[in-house]
């Protein structure tokens, strides 16, 4: 924020006669003189800024209470500050103090102070002076010792010693005897001092990430303990004694050694939370359901392969995290459903379980290297000399004998993938994990590695740790052998190398038995299916159209004994399985059921394939669908579902012009000549380690509404590259295939906003891309031109340890992070994000978090909702007004109700308080639910008109992200697109 518009807000206040004052966040470098004009100020915010100091005459503000000046690059306090006698909280957490100003000291009616997050090595003595104080922040300091002195802080309530480096603490604590609250996470303690156990007062006690082994069994005394942290030590059992602290609600354990619960845990009948991720246990013991009060239940990274049945007597349970456990029953497309679908398939197995022996068996590999050959030799036990290419995808079914005694039946289902590399970007969608996979090559071009390695990427990128069978096909005298060593190390899935002959069926049998043994073993074979479940299956598999309506499909299941939530559930792990395709999110999509995936992928395939589609640059009229669907197979009156189709699967977009799609992959592959001013360029950069196909087109089809017209109305896209344009600012992003980069420069006044969303974009693409390094990567801007770029997230850790500039490692100089990473986001968003790397990655960086802390004023922290306000609160204020527009044309009587909610939308902006946005939301959640009742005046216009549909996505998207971060309700996903 400019100077003078900082004096104006200050003139503003002063002539209110304002007791609180915001100015956080604004990249304020000074304070202006004026600022002493706010005598009757009581509370100052001026954290997240550019401060090196504060200016004397702030001590003239003396009815100040609340001095809140965190995350700014402050090294030490004006002597004056004594000067504000009346201070009860002062927060200077995230500065550059190396010891604590002892100006400080003077300060004697502080009761709550701040000083996490700077250089402390020590704590003075003299601190003893502030005998009023309840609560002393010292996380993320430099710390190896507490002074004696500092139990005669006998008021204090909550201590927070995070995240330094104390290896012991001073037996004499124990006269604190106030303490609620002590947090101790992140240091280097090997025991505690059994002394602790006298302070019978706590309520919350953090341990987690020390180097604890076991827990002294006098713990059993802190019998008022609520919540106890012990996650990331070292910890191979509980001590049965645990179970005396009956008052705990929560409970953390994540990241031990532990092997299994004591069954005493049952008494600890007051929780509501239990983190159990990331320990060693193979089960659960059944008396874990006797917790009747849990409402959260962390799992995760554990060697867990089925929940016991009686998990379902848990009724509270809202939260059930297990991701990265080796579960078979549920199986993990009924655990990505949540609670309610796991307790329905837990409830059902035990009555009607039926075991089902099934897997995928996908083919790839480049054009013509004999996939389709060596699926029939494999299933039917021939050859065709001159067979056809595959165009898309034909999927077979296949019966093979399991390596059993019992010589059961395995049912496959075979993808076969055609291989030309215009299909490449919408195979992705259906490479699966846990299937098997057979890379075909061709062995007349023995040292072909490029595409070897390029399959073996594409496969891991989204099939994961999927077991891969490397097939040498078209054998002659020239099979040379791969380098399987190398090959193995790279890519320990591959499950070994086989040499056939299609043509005369030599090596086949082996083949068959390598496939057989390789599917057994896979995680999910043999998983129980629910019987009523697998009849409702069977029955769409005989059935021999290629969709049908969603109404009738829910009668099916309702002729097999499901009932409507049964039906849901099926209906999602059906579509997540890739037996149906059902898009119950899109309004255009929610009532057809496809029932033959290879229909419709049929479909994208042959746009791909038509000629005068690529001879317009991807360009696909809609009075000329014919050429590319065949009537006989894609009737004329489901083009428009098909279309749409393909618009989920972000393969093309309308057109504005209404009458086309644009088809991204079939974008002219040339750069067009167009203008571009590097001049005071913003750039970021995207490196992956393999750069899947599709990643651009994908990219271009999410951000269509805001690339660049030429003159002539087209759109500035090509197949590697697009020019947004966005509120007068404009990016230009494109990839650099050789270099696995994606490019980005952004040239206009609203830099930051634009980057957000682009990021946004990019994020949603690659999250479906696995075990693929992406980093994110800014230029160094030590010299002009300095060719070195950072990683970003690393710039960002550095940052928030307390870093201050960091080395170029070609000129090496020394770069300020603030003149690297403001001009990115503002550092407020930056905690923010850094914030979520560390629970994504489940690690621990200096996020300095204060407990406690009740001065509304000071910036939240706490971000787990990907809502930025500056961009996300005009987006859905702009948005509505559009979708007002729609709804008044139709209908003017409207008008009075859909004012009321714009004009409270109206009224709030990115710096209103939290609570104060309740209001608005609320009433946008009941205008949304409104919408989507098929009986409201506002649904039948909506659900007429393309554009509102589109404008209601939007709203509906962004107002659930608000909600989740305001703890409202969210609206259903009907019209949504995921």
């Amino acid at each position: 924020m400019k100077q003078d518009a900082v004096v104006r807000i200050i003139e503003e206040a002063a002539g209110s006669n304002q007791s609180t004052l915001d100015l956080s966040g604004n990249q304020l470098t000074a304070l202006p003189p004026e600022i002493t004009k706010l005598t009757n100020l009581t509370e100052l915010n001026l954290s997240y800024n550019q401060l090196t100091a504060l200016p004397p005459e702030i001590t003239k503000l003396t009815n100040l209470t609340g001095l809140y000046l965190s995350y700014n690059q402050l090294t030490a306090l004006p002597p004056e500050i004594t000067k504000l006698t009346n201070l009860t909280g002062l927060d200077l957490s995230g500065n550059q103090l190396t010891a604590v100003p002892p100006e400080i000291t003077k300060l004697t009616n502080l009761t709550g102070l701040y000083l996490s997050g700077n250089q402390l090595t020590a704590v003075p003595p003299e601190i003893t002076k502030l005998t009023n104080l309840t609560g002393l922040y010292l996380s993320y300091n430099q710390l190896t010792a507490l002074p004696p002195e500092i139990v005669k802080l006998t008021n204090l309530t909550k201590l927070n010693l995070s995240y330094n480096q104390l290896t012991a603490l001073p037996p004499e604590i124990t006269k604190l005897t106030n303490l609620t609250g002590l947090y101790l996470s992140g240091n280097q303690l090997t025991a505690l001092p059994p002394e602790i156990t006298k302070l019978t007062n706590l309520t919350g006690l953090d341990l987690s990430f020390n180097q604890l082994t076991a827990l002294p069994p006098e713990i059993v005394k802190l019998t008022n303990l609520t919540e106890l942290y012990l996650s990331g030590n070292q910890l191979t059992a509980l001590p049965p004694e645990i179970t005396k602290l009956t008052n705990l609600t929560k409970l953390y354990l994540s990241g031990n050694q532990l092997t299994a619960l004591p069954p005493e845990i049952v008494k600890l009948t007051n929780l509501t939370e239990l983190y159990l991720s990331e320990n060693q246990l193979t089960a659960l013991p059944p008396e874990i359901t006797k917790l009747t009060n849990l409402t959260e239940l962390y799992l995760s990274e554990n060697q867990l392969t089925a929940l016991p049945p009686e998990i379902t007597k848990l009724t509270n349970l809202t939260r059930l995290h297990l991701s990265g456990n080796p579960l078979e029953s549920p199986p993990p497309e009924i655990v990505e459903q949540g609670v309610e679908a796991i307790f329905e398939y837990l409830r059902k197995i035990p009555e009607e379980a039926t075991e089902q022996n099934e897997a995928k068996l996908i083919l790839v590999g480049q054009g013509e290297v004999g996939k389709t050959c060596l699926a029939n030799r494999l299933i039917y036990n021939k050859f065709t000399e001159d067979e056809k290419t595959t165009e898309g995808i034909d999927i077979l079914r296949w019966g093979i004998t399991a390596p059993t005694p019992e010589e059961e039946e395995i049912r496959l289902n075979v993808w076969d993938f055609g291989g030309q590399e215009i299909y490449h970007a919408t195979h992705q969608f259906f490479l699966t994990k846990r299937s098997v996979y057979l890379l075909v090559w061709n062995a007349r071009k023995a040292r072909d590695y490029e595409h070897i390695y390029y399959w073996l990427h594409t496969i891991e990128a989204f099939g994961e740790d999927s077991p891969i069978i490397l097939v040498m096909s078209k054998l002659n005298e020239r099979d040379d052998d791969l380098n399987m060593k190398d090959l193995k190390e790279a890519f320990p899935q591959i499950v070994g190398l086989y040499k056939v002959d299609s043509k005369d069926g030599k090596r086949v049998p082996a083949l068959k038995e390598i496939i057989s043994r390789t599917a057994w073993d896979l995680p999910h074979m043999r998983t129980p299916w629910i019987e009523s479940w697998f009849n409702v299956r069977e029955r769409l598999e005989e059935d021999g159209r290629n969709w049908i309506e969603n109404n009738e499909f829910r009668q099916i299941c309702t002729s097999k004994g499901l009932n409507g939530k049964e039906t849901d559930i099926l209906d999602e792990y059906l579509h997540d399985l890739g037996v149906i395709i059902h898009f119950r999110d899109r309004l255009e999509l929610a009532n057809m059921v496809i029932l033959k995936p290879d229909w419709a992928t049929g479909a994208f395939y042959r746009v791909l394939d038509t000629q005068s589609v690529k001879d317009r640059g991807g360009i696909l009229l809609h009075n000329e669908l014919e050429e590319s669907w065949d009537l006989g197979i894609y009737p004329a009156d489901i083009h428009p579902r098909l279309l749409e189709l393909m618009n989920k699967f972000e393969l093309a977009y309308e057109l504005p012009d209404e009458r086309s799609h644009l088809v991204a992959e079939l974008l002219p592959a040339t750069e067009p000549e167009f203008e571009w001013d590097d001049t005071d360029n913003l750039r970021f950069y995207y490196r992956y380690d393999f750069l899947p196909a599709g990643v651009m087109t994908r990219f271009i089809v999410r951000v269509h509404q805001d690339l660049e017209c030429e003159s002539d109305g087209t759109h500035l896209c090509w197949r590697e590259g697009a020019v947004l344009s966005r509120e007068g600012t404009h990016a230009l992003v494109r990839v650099k295939p050789l270099e696995r980069l994606i490019e980005i420069k952004i040239d206009g006044n609203k830099k930051r906003e634009l980057l957000a969303i682009i990021r946004r974009e990019f994020d949603h693409i690659n999250s479906s891309i696995k075990k693929v390094n992406i980093t994110e990567e800014i230029p160094c801007n030590c010299s002009e031109g300095c060719p070195h770029k950072f990683n970003y997230e690393e710039l960002l850790i550095a940052e928030n340890v307390g870093r201050d500039a960091v080395d170029c490692p070609k000129s090496w100089a020394k770069v300020p992070l603030s003149l690297l990473l403001d001009g990115y986001e503002r550092k407020e968003n930056r905690m923010k994000e850094i914030d979520e790397i560390s629970k994504e990655k489940g690690i621990t960086i200096n996020v300095i978090q204060n407990q406690d802390v009740t001065q509304k004023n000071i910036q939240k922290q706490e971000v787990k909702i990907n809502i930025n306000v500056e961009i996300d609160l005009p987006a859905i204020q702009s948005d509505f007004e559009e979708l007002k527009d729609i709804l008044l044309k139709a209908d003017p009587n409207l008008e009075r109700k859909l004012n009321e909610i714009g004009d409270s939308l109206d009224e709030v902006n990115a710096n209103t308080e939290e609570e104060k946005l309740n209001k608005p939301f609320n009433k946008m959640r009941r205008f949304l639910e409104k919408v989507y009742d098929e009986n409201s005046d506002y649904h039948k216009i909506i659900s007429g008109t393309k554009e509102g549909i589109r404008l209601v996505q939007k709203v509906g998207k962004t107002y659930n992200g608000f909600a989740r971060w305001l703890a409202l309700p969210q609206v259903p996903e009907l019209f949504l697109g995921k």
